[in-house]
């Protein structure tokens, strides 16, 4: 049910907007463009939001701009043709209100996923510890909308970044349905070290999950991980294959290292790295912190070619 409900989101959600947009005829101004905004907002929100190469190619989140200019161009004409503002009838200027209303709603949701394109404060150099081809951020960026690591966790990941990467047509993985952890391109894909430090955390012993099941405590949440003391600061590696671990806790390591490769362990719906960075906050704390790579933090979305040389 709940990839029925993934799939639907990205594809069946926009659809019917443009479907409706197209088919239905407002008696009124204000139906048109309240139906019309309601439609362009959730298509800009899946331009944003929507996890794309996870349901096919991250290139067809394009498919929404295409349905964001269908539906601007067909308000347009029919905006022309002789309608009244307001419908005489007093349900339908109701419904198209309370359209409007739940436009304003997604609006609210679409400027909530682009502010947080941006960091408000400093991020920290690393070098990207992947370099074998094209990698997509699946989750980042400075709010809860496009970051579910914005959040009151016990660990410091605020600004983590969840990584996938791409294969020929830009999709996650070899097969629309392939669960299993062998069809995704990520998988067993060799993790290097993103600074010089010493590792201070390393578990090797957690099973992958078997595709999207997620049979762990919350202990093991992690799944297999490394931690280094980078300086002051500590980057965290997360959900990585079992067994393949490099390096033990006390090890110095000095960057392009090898260190493991991505698994799919602990809560991990799909093989994908979990990497974040926190810094002492001066009351005995960590905090979570922006990274930056070759000067660029990344945000959700965003695709970093870091092939081998």
């Amino acid at each position: 049910m709940e990839t029925f409900l993934f799939f639907f989101v990205h594809y069946g959600l926009p659809t019917i907007c443009v479907g409706l947009v197209l088919l239905l005829e407002p008696q009124s101004k204000v139906g048109l463009w309240s139906a019309a905004s309601m439609c362009i907002g959730i298509l800009l929100f899946l331009f944003y939001w929507g996890q794309w190469p996870l349901v096919g190619s991250y290139y067809f989140r394009y498919l929404a701009l295409i349905g964001v200019l269908v539906v601007i161009r067909t308000a347009i004409n029919r905006s022309t043709s002789g309608r009244p503002f307001w419908h005489a009838k007093i349900a339908s200027n109701l419904a198209a209100v309370a359209t409007l209303i739940m436009a304003s709603g997604v609006v609210y949701l679409l400027s909530t996923a682009i502010q947080g394109l941006r960091y408000n404060e400093p991020a920290v150099e690393l070098t990207f510890p992947l370099k074998n081809g094209t990698y997509y951020v699946s989750s980042g960026g400075s709010t809860k909308t496009i970051n579910n690591h914005m959040r009151s966790f016990p660990n410091a990941q605020e600004y983590a970044l969840d990584i996938n990467k791409l294969g020929k047509f830009g999709g996650a993985s070899k097969k629309l349905f392939g669960g299993a952890n062998e069809n995704h391109h990520i998988f067993g894909e060799q993790v290097y070290a993103p600074c010089d430090g010493v590792v201070i955390t390393a578990t090797n012993d957690i099973a992958d999950n078997i595709g999207s099941s997620m049979d762990v405590g919350a202990e093991d949440g992690t799944g297999n991980h490394l931690s280094i003391r980078c300086d002051k600061n500590i980057v965290s590696m997360s959900h990585l294959q079992q067994g393949s671990l490099e390096v033990n806790s006390g090890n110095s390591v000095v960057i392009g290292q090898p260190l493991a490769r991505v698994g799919n362990s602990g809560f991990s719906q799909e093989p994908h790295l979990h990497l974040q960075l926190a810094k002492p906050d001066g009351e005995d704390r960590m905090v979570g912190v922006p990274m930056r790579f070759d000067g660029k933090a990344l945000v959700r979305n965003e695709l970093l070619d870091n092939r081998a040389r």
